[in-house]
């Protein structure tokens, strides 16, 4: 049974229900993306607390807290002020990026729109290939610092990049064992004992070489 829920080889039973779903949001709204075994990646990462939780690639996968919602398959993100106003919202910015396309996704709906979930995350991670496209000329080293700031944010990715062309030996236009060690994020216990900074490092490993092989050919 260990062995059958492998996170190197096991896939959830969940995702067939919704990879058709990848496939065609990320074949209407970026085709030419040379990866797309990328998204499935993401999405069990996102929603998935263990392979075999009920809620592992579920489009009702949530995360609350005082601070911040996590709704879904890409845990779509509105932060909260101390005050209770609004922070930060994910959703509503990419609504304003494909406001036909995204026309019924809302906060009341979003649980209950797989299709529109995905289709965000596609946009949302589409965003951020472009935006450092002409920064970061390989295809590879790309991908991994896009994931980057799908989960810890385009302008904290940019920084730590700038960090890094000014350290000697580091290579801005690299991820691994480059920016990556240029972490200017919080180091403060967050969620189990990790911080933004170990969050986000370990986003990109996993999602990239721990759960990204296993879907390749399935999109």
């Amino acid at each position: 049974m260990a062995s059958a829920q492998d996170v190197r080889t096991y896939i959830p039973a969940n995702a067939q229900k919704y990879l058709h779903w990848v496939t065609i949001q990320y074949k209407e709204t970026w085709p030419e993306m040379p990866q797309p075994h990328y998204f499935p990646a993401l999405i069990e990462h996102e929603s998935c607390m263990s392979l075999a939780h009920a809620r592992c690639w579920s489009p009702t996968s949530r995360l609350k807290t005082s601070r911040e919602e996590g709704a879904g398959l890409g845990q779509l993100t509105r932060a909260y002020n101390s005050d209770g106003s609004i922070r930060f919202d994910a959703l509503n910015n990419m609504r304003k990026v494909d406001p036909q396309g995204l026309n019924e996704l809302r906060w009341d709906t979003v649980y209950q729109r797989p299709d529109l979930q995905i289709r965000v995350i596609v946009l949302m991670t589409r965003q951020n290939w472009s935006r450092i496209q002409n920064l970061v000329p390989e295809d590879g080293a790309r991908l991994h610092m896009t994931d980057a700031a799908y989960n810890g944010g385009l302008g904290g990715l940019l920084n730590e990049r700038r960090a890094c062309a000014g350290r000697d030996g580091c290579d801005p236009n690299q991820w691994f064992g480059h920016v990556e060690k240029v972490c200017l994020k919080s180091t403060k216990p967050l969620y189990g004992g990790r911080s933004a900074c170990d969050i986000n490092r370990h986003h990109v490993y996993d999602v990239i070489h721990t759960r990204m092989p296993k879907y390749k050919w399935k999109v």
